[in-house]
């Protein structure tokens, strides 16, 4: 799962041209102001509005192609919100006023993907006005109403409300469909191509990225980091980590044990005919999620390919990886079973980020100022990291303070879990509380 060479064969990487301005691998001794590591959405967005907007010298240092990790993976999923909080528990929390700030990052977030698209000519191939929210059994129809006085009271978003049987005449009909809300913020896109967009923009402005050069050893001497990789080295006045669920512990010792990794699955279908569409009473271009938990989500993709993604299993091995396959095949079809004969193209998967507070940490570390980090994302990083990115380029060139002006579920560093080598004992622990949750 952390191996760089190994591609994703994913749709994504299928359909995209490889970022084609990147400088190589690392393979000499090179100095710069900020280094970053992490050659996706953060990382991306971070090293573009350093060199465009402050004229900072950068390097970014990715471990396998640029866009490899989630940032190329996801299924594409413009909007709300970057926490497993629900919009009560952050209120409780938090405060109203800092859930609100909260909330209005999430929509800046959104709006800058699509700013970042006009502005440096990405075509991301949007799709979409809103994202529907699919109840999965009759009883979660019943929340949609607090959901959507929550959305517009706190969050300053708009929501429509259908029954099933509206539902089925601009959405889609399921065996797991009855009634939708619509959120009327966000949109579909393709993240490779937007990745590889940022990267494009990034290196036209000025940014230097390294694909294929994983960090293997950090250190701190005379002020200074010195980032190895197997080619090469850097040495720069600050670093910014920027890699999210694909944080290894042993990368720095404040990330130890800060992230939870967990995996997703996509899988793709062959291109459908109309008629295959309208088995399924399929309407709409907006992205798609249901109430589960452990949630389903899928989208019609502009080519007419079917994407159905899903969480995956605890341990990465490839044995898992096609027991996966097998599993969501079948899901696929018994929630759509018009289409349970539908050839797959495309199974995928890759890392998404939990952190123990269920928010993303973006700031600095306390004990060195130089470090600065963004990541924690919770499976909804599409609009975050491009704002976060942009948020930490702004603050390492105009900020010398210690005291950031971040919505508080955003601030700083997550406190790290206990007993991190059970990690995944407790993520399997709570993957079945939530299955049964999920079927109450």
């Amino acid at each position: 799962m952390y191996d760089g060479s190994v591609p994703a064969e994913s749709y994504w990487e299928e359909s995209a041209s490889a970022l084609t301005r990147a400088e190589g691998p690392l393979s000499s001794e090179e100095t710069c102001d900020v280094a970053i590591i992490g050659g996706g959405f953060t990382g991306l967005s971070t090293a573009l509005h350093l060199v465009r907007d402050y004229g900072v010298d950068v390097r970014v240092l990715e471990s396998g192609h640029i866009g490899w990790g989630a940032s190329g993976r996801n299924g594409g999923f413009c909007g709300l919100a970057a926490t497993k909080l629900s919009i009560q528990a952050l209120v409780k929390r938090y405060g109203l006023e800092q859930a609100k700030r909260f909330y209005n990052s999430q929509l800046e977030g959104i709006s800058l993907v699509d700013s970042l698209a006009a502005d440096e000519g990405i075509d991301c191939e949007r799709r979409g006005e809103g994202i529907f929210e699919v109840a999965h059994q009759p009883s979660r129809a019943q929340g949609f109403e607090s959901y959507a006085e929550a959305l517009k009271n706190i969050c300053g978003v708009d929501a429509a409300i259908y029954s099933r049987e509206d539902f089925r005449e601009i959405g889609h009909d399921s065996t797991e469909q009855f009634g939708a809300i619509l959120v009327k913020s966000g949109f579909g896109i393709h993240p490779l191509k937007f990745a590889v967009g940022l990267g494009e923009a990034a290196v036209r402005w000025g940014a230097k990225l390294h694909p294929n050069s994983k960090v293997i050893e950090w250190h701190r001497e005379a002020g200074a980091h010195y980032l190895f990789t197997d080619g090469g080295r850097i040495k720069a006045s600050r670093v910014v980590v920027a890699t999210n669920g694909y944080t290894e512990d042993d990368l720095h010792p404040s990330f130890d044990g800060v992230t939870l990794p967990a995996i997703s699955n996509i899988v793709t279908t062959r291109v459908l005919t109309a008629e295959e569409r309208a088995r399924q009473h399929w309407h709409t271009e907006n992205p798609v999620c249901n109430t589960r938990t452990l949630v389903f989500y899928y989208r019609m993709l502009p080519d007419g390919r079917f994407l159905f993604g899903a969480r995956g299993d605890l341990d990465g091995h490839p044995r898992s990886a096609a027991r996966m396959r097998r599993w969501m095949i079948r899901r696929l079809g018994e929630v759509f079973p018009g289409w349970k004969d539908i050839p797959i193209t495309h199974f995928w998967r890759g890392l998404v980020c939990v952190t123990r507070r269920l928010t993303p940490c973006v700031g600095r570390l306390e004990d060195d100022a130089s470090v600065w980090f963004g990541f924690g994302y919770h499976a909804n990083g599409v609009n975050t990291a491009p704002w976060v990115g942009m948020t930490l380029a702004k603050n390492i060139a105009g900020s010398n303070t210690r005291q950031l002006d971040l919505p508080a579920p955003l601030a700083g560093m997550s406190p790290r879990f206990p007993l991190p080598r059970l990690r995944l004992w407790a993520l399997r622990a709570a993957y079945n509380y939530y299955q049964y949750k999920d079927w109450r």
